[in-house]
């Protein structure tokens, strides 16, 4: 069971989304050691999340159409003005003070805040975890929210690296101004679509 859901987790890991968005985004605009920063407060996220599926307040976050709609609102708009915001990372140091909120400062909660209000990461643990009710006994009560959570920062620290490394000039993307046009209206993107979808599903 417990290679089933790693392989599960690990699919759902590597395939594009709003973590793997905001990890180049944070790369591209801050350097490596900013992208290394974002993972941990990735992997912290999904720590988090593990802790509300196995304790079932996730499923009752699920179960309340207004919950999941605010959840929802909350990071598409999040994840909107991520996007909005790259457009004026030319000049890292005077954008990190007109927009605080993004200063590389935070990096670790830039990570954190788009990982926590991705609602896509409730359903995918709540799933997971309702299959695996059975084996969370003794130790793997403990092992799968850090396993979950430490694979996930270190893929994404992974990813932050190869991004970066010098070694492969094609690959890096450090202050790419294309890299940083065509991030800043895919997270428009996908922060668009969170909206739309949580207002249709709701209203």
């Amino acid at each position: 069971m417990f290679i089933w859901s790693a392989f599960a987790h690990l699919i759902a890991l590597t395939s594009p989304g709003p973590d793997t968005a905001i990890v180049i985004r944070q790369v591209s605009i801050h350097g490596r050691l900013e992208g290394i920063k974002t993972s941990l407060g990735i992997g912290f996220g999904i720590l988090i999340h593990c802790i509300l599926a196995i304790s079932g307040i996730s499923l009752i976050i699920l179960a309340n159409d207004l919950y999941k709609f605010v959840i929802s609102l909350v990071g598409g708009i999040y994840i909107l003005y991520l996007g909005l915001t790259m457009y004026s990372s030319g000049d890292t140091q005077s954008s990190d003070i007109a927009n605080p909120i993004t200063s590389k400062n935070n990096s670790f909660y830039i990570g954190l805040i788009t990982n926590i209000f991705n609602i896509k990461a409730f359903l995918f643990f709540v799933s997971l975890f309702s299959i695996l009710i059975d084996s969370l006994i003794g130790i793997y009560l403990y092992l799968y929210p850090i396993y979950f959570s430490i694979t996930s920062a270190l893929w994404f620290i992974f990813l932050s690296y190869v991004l970066t490394n010098s070694k492969y000039k094609n690959f890096n993307i450090y202050k790419n101004k294309y890299i940083l046009s065509i991030m800043s209206l895919i997270l428009c993107f996908i922060g668009s679509y969170v909206l739309v979808t949580a207002v249709n599903e709701y209203f």
